[in-house]
């Protein structure tokens, strides 16, 4: 199940060109950021973006 904090996460690494961006929107840490992430990637059982390149994808 979705929680609103997943909804904020993909949000703004949609508008953003990086991790490290998308969690300064959030006042989060870069760290904090990716293991919220790397969570709903595994309840979803998919990646969600390519996170390597520059803007991610």
């Amino acid at each position: 199940m979705f929680e609103l904090r997943h909804l904020k996460t993909l949000h703004a690494l949609r508008d953003s060109s990086s991790l490290v961006e998308a969690a300064e929107r959030l006042h989060l840490t870069q760290s904090a950021l990716s293991h919220q992430f790397k969570e709903l990637e595994e309840r979803l059982g998919t990646p969600l973006f390519i996170r390597k390149t520059k803007p991610i994808r």
